[in-house]
């Protein structure tokens, strides 16, 4: 429902090169199939964008993706009243394409191909931002190590934006200070004072 606009969208994805095509055509699909609507509407399963200036940023970041990849499931704005884009998924682009590295607030999603987790930790690291991520794998202590050296405030293993309000939440890097919810949240609304005496 809500077009990729919130923090912690998944804002791209990077797919082991044994499982990248099937997971490329799971996802098109998926995305050619979801009920793009009023939020409003029942069966709305992706709702419009918020205001025309996030529209037409978004509407850039399609005409990059046509430009630096394969857009292999949507791709366009619909022609309608409101500010609808189709789910969009761009396959075959990597790191140094705008699409990639720059956080989009839409419904587009990047594949970028991998061969070393390693490597693929290395480079979602490298992002100026930090606020979120999650390892999807069989082995849930690879994922578990990996998830555990990600540079996020929150990192998921085989989940994603799951966490309730006794769990603290925030970011690292540019992806802000402080923390919300949790002992951590509430600290955060509280002022130190400090008091010296000497005896």
């Amino acid at each position: 429902m809500n077009a990729g606009q919130v923090c912690l969208a998944i804002k791209r994805l990077y797919v082991h090169q044994d499982i990248y095509e099937e997971v490329c055509d799971r996802l098109a699909a998926l995305a050619i199939d979801a009920v793009v609507d009023d939020g409003l509407k029942q069966a709305a399963q992706i709702g419009p964008l918020q205001n025309r200036m996030q529209f037409e940023k978004v509407k850039g970041f399609l005409a990059d993706a046509h430009a630096a990849g394969n857009v292999i499931a949507g791709g366009k704005a619909i022609d309608r009243p409101g500010y609808f884009i189709e789910p969009t998924i761009v396959r075959d682009v990597t790191d140094g394409d705008r699409i990639v590295d720059i956080e989009q607030f839409g419904p587009i999603l990047p594949i970028i191909k991998f061969s070393d987790p390693e490597d693929a930790l290395a480079r979602a690291n490298a992002s100026p931002l930090g606020l979120g991520g999650s390892v999807w794998s069989k082995d849930v202590h690879r994922a578990t190590d990996l998830a555990g050296r990600m540079d996020v405030g929150m990192a998921w293993v085989n989940k994603h934006l799951d966490f309730g309000p006794g769990i603290p939440f925030g970011g690292a890097k540019q992806s802000g200070i402080g923390m919300e919810l949790g002992d951590a949240g509430l600290a955060e609304f509280t002022q130190l004072s400090v008091l010296n005496i000497a005896l």
